[in-house]
């Protein structure tokens, strides 16, 4: 029994493909005006050439948001510049809360969760201590237990607040980056992934704020 293939006259979408018991029977199968039908079959990601019936390939899909346009026979991204524009903000956004509360190296190789409630806990702990008159205290940080005077506490406070405000900076950058976007190419080539701060002090300590910052 042969194959046959029904496609679009006008722009040579396959539509269907099947099996008849003969040649008339596979041409009975076109369902109206508009598709015709091809005896034989048409690979797979492949369309015909309305003139020839020639089988063409449509090529790699380019990103998983683009479609094929059967007009143009080219694959197109149907998202306007405001949804390309919105999507690169979510993924700052959560690359942003991420880094922000994936924890942080210090120097010395401590650990410090930097969930924004354990952030809470170690200022609340700094102000308490100092209002009680205790100079050393302990805290289970995400390494373990460590014993520190209100300085050096008081110097993980800082570096939190550090690592924190790099993380925001660093996000409000891409925000004002990706505003400017205008053309695909420029969509496509934005990366979401660049100029983030370190998480691990022990390679990339981060800067002091300056006086005029």
């Amino acid at each position: 029994m042969p194959n046959y293939t029904a496609y679009d006259k006008a722009t040579g979408r396959v539509i269907a493909r099947g099996t008849a018991h003969s040649d008339e029977a596979c041409r009975m199968q076109a369902a109206g005006a508009y598709e015709g039908i091809l005896i034989g079959d048409v690979p797979r990601d492949h369309y015909l050439d309305p003139q020839t019936l020639a089988p063409i390939s449509m090529g790699e899909q380019p990103t998983e948001h683009c479609v094929f346009d059967w007009s143009s026979h080219a694959w197109v991204d149907p998202r306007t510049p405001e949804d390309r524009r919105q999507a690169l903000r979510s993924q700052v956004a959560e690359r942003r809360w991420a880094l922000e509360t994936g924890g942080l190296v210090l120097p010395d190789g401590l650990r410090v969760s930097t969930k924004r409630s354990d952030r809470d806990a170690l200022t609340a702990l700094l102000v308490t201590a100092e209002r009680a008159g205790i100079e050393g205290v302990d805290f289970k940080f995400d390494s373990g237990w460590a014993r520190m005077n209100r300085s050096e506490l008081d110097a993980v406070t800082r570096l939190l607040a550090l690592h924190v405000q790099a993380c925001f900076s660093s996000e409000r950058a891409h925000q004002e980056a990706i505003a400017a976007l205008e053309t695909d190419a420029q969509f496509d080539a934005y990366d979401c992934g660049a100029g983030w701060p370190q998480n691990d002090l022990r390679v990339s300590p981060p800067d002091e704020p300056s006086a005029s910052s």
